[in-house]
């Protein structure tokens, strides 16, 4: 009896392992998106502090329209990165100073990249609070919406159609 009660035990303890986070690794999931940062990412960190998380790879160049010195920029490839977060940071004077993401990130505001329109973003960011606008570009053929709080630029998206594609903190930069 009792190694019948220990079985059932190990049997539902499997169940609700299969079915908790780590039983999704295979299962498509996002990652909330804080004004901050995302993970142990935070704005303003040291460019030493930020490699050290293990959530970035691939460094390179950021956009040399701004000038020398160039901007260092990473993937969030990193091995201790979530998987299905494509995204990239950039670094200015050696502090992480813009992240930006195109799959599997979404915001306490319920913003999800994919599904949410640009349309909605603004609408959940005034809800919340925030100061909210878009705008299309026609040069970029498309909509940029940005956000703000006590007039400091927090984040913004875009997405070429309806859809946000991208979601960036302080906002979506753009290198033309």
């Amino acid at each position: 009896m009792i190694r019948v009660a220990v079985l059932v035990l190990a049997a539902v303890a499997a169940v609700f392992a299969l079915s908790g986070p780590a039983g999704q690794a295979g299962a498509a999931s996002t990652v909330t998106l804080r004004l901050d940062g995302i993970g142990p990412l935070k704005l303003g960190m040291s460019r030493a502090a930020a490699v050290k998380t293990g959530w970035l790879s691939n460094r390179g160049t950021g956009c040399p329209l701004g000038g020398p010195p160039l901007p260092i920029s990473y993937r969030l490839k990193g091995a201790a990165a979530p998987k299905g977060v494509s995204g990239s940071a950039e670094f200015n004077g050696g502090k992480l100073t813009d992240l930006s993401f195109t799959k599997g990130v979404r915001t306490a505001t319920g913003v999800v990249l994919g599904t949410t329109t640009t349309a909605q973003m603004v609408s959940m960011y005034r809800n919340a609070g925030y100061k909210a606008k878009s705008a299309y570009s026609d040069v970029f053929g498309g909509t940029f919406v940005d956000v703000s709080k006590a007039s400091r630029r927090v984040i913004g998206g875009f997405g070429p159609g309806k859809i946000v594609t991208t979601l960036a903190i302080p906002g979506v930069s753009v290198c033309d």
